[in-house]
């Protein structure tokens, strides 16, 4: 009895870490070299200030969810 035990929790971990290992091909992961690039192409010195304070609003919101 307890062999059945034993052996159907190890199938029941082998199917569940199996099940959770798969990747969401729909997430896009970017290196810091893209998120560089991309904001040597987006923040230039005539919207530098901008840019800024828009960063700014958004860490001061996210500071004020919490």
């Amino acid at each position: 009895m307890f062999r059945k035990m034993l052996l159907l929790l190890v199938a029941i971990g082998c199917v569940l870490c199996y099940s959770g290992c798969k990747k969401d091909p729909d997430v896009e992961i970017k290196s810091a070299e893209e998120y560089k690039a991309e904001a040597e192409k987006e923040i230039n010195s005539s919207n530098m200030m901008s840019e800024l304070d828009k960063i700014e609003n958004e860490v001061e919101a996210e500071i004020a969810a919490e």
